[in-house]
């Protein structure tokens, strides 16, 4: 049976249609859109009208691609955008109102724990402790885990902490950043804003443990770090690995381009991200640094392919029960 997901981000609205064969997944289409959902929403905590419509002529595109596609059903799920803004009822009621979908508003644990199962999901070789990093336009979600691969059929029971962090890109770049490239204080500010706030966390993680980097920021710099030419994406994916010095490399580079310069450097990889990536590889780097790994797992997967393991899990049950 085929199926679709949605994910409402902050940044971006994601679709995936999946085909469901027993207790496995094949992805078939994914489609990004940048919508911007966030934009303002850390200094207003309303989502503007014309991030409303942005949204909603998106959200028509993805029904009308699902229907062709053979998906007999879409779920919708919305993340951090959804949570922090005030008018968010009004918005899932204009949705549906307009389109007939149903927006499920997802708390901070259930993203953190299918984002976890859907980075997870793309390896079969994770034993001991992991950590996945989600990069989000609003928050940064931080999610810990032991033995992922000994959890191949409910990859979420293998997450054992988490913390969310009131740190995005698009969020960061709007607080801290006033051009592009950025002044060194601007620099030194999202800096020392990006340490306070992972010093001041409490996460419970394992010894040694394996750092994965899931969505947006860090498939976009797997991207740019292959190049144009290369063949791996986020809907076949594959292992992909990058080191630190990779990380900073590229963060130094990023820091010294115009919007318009970073976005030539991967056309497909920066649409609607060129003037927020930088913030986001410098969150990838202080996270590396804070947690004392040498090396960035990515992940293909993400949110909206953990909607479609939960989904699969349900259905599962239902079945055997």
């Amino acid at each position: 049976m085929r199926f679709a997901t949605i994910d409402i981000g902050t940044n971006t609205a994601q679709l995936l249609v999946v085909e469901s064969e027993g207790n496995t997944l094949r992805r078939v289409h994914a489609v990004e859109r940048f919508v911007r959902l966030g934009e303002g929403v850390d200094t207003s905590a309303r989502i503007s009208r014309a991030a409303q419509r942005r949204l909603l002529a998106t959200l028509r595109e993805y029904k009308q691609t699902a229907e062709e596609q053979g998906a007999m059903s879409i779920l919708v799920a919305g993340t951090s955008a959804l949570r922090d803004a005030t008018n968010r009822q009004a918005v899932v009621d204009r949705i549906h109102d307009h389109l007939g979908l149903s927006v499920e508003v997802l708390s901070g644990d259930e993203e953190a724990a299918w984002s976890f199962a859907a980075a997870c999901s793309a390896f079969d070789d994770l034993t001991g402790a992991c950590l996945v990093v989600d990069i989000g336009g609003g928050s940064t979600e931080l999610i810990s885990g032991t033995n992922p691969s000994q959890h191949t059929l409910d990859y979420a029971e293998a997450m054992t902490d988490r913390v969310s962090l009131d740190v995005g890109c698009v969020r960061l770049t709007e607080r801290c950043f006033s051009s592009q490239p950025p002044t060194a204080e601007e620099v030194d500010r999202v800096e020392h804003l990006i340490d306070t706030t992972l010093d001041n966390s409490v996460l419970s993680v394992g010894p040694d443990p394996v750092l994965i980097g899931t969505a947006g920021t860090a498939t976009a710099l797997a991207l740019i770090h292959a190049g144009p030419e290369s063949t791996w994406d986020a809907l076949h994916g594959g292992r992909f690995v990058l080191s630190q010095n990779d990380v900073r490399r590229w963060r130094k580079r990023l820091l010294e381009l115009s919007v318009e310069e970073i976005r030539a450097l991967h056309p497909d990889a920066m649409e609607g991200r060129a003037d927020v990536f930088p913030i986001g590889v410098i969150l990838l780097d202080r996270i590396l640094s804070h947690y004392a790994r040498s090396s960035l797992r990515v992940s293909p997967y993400e949110l909206r392919h953990g909607l479609a393991l939960r989904a699969l899990a349900i259905t599962s049950e239902q079945t055997s029960g």
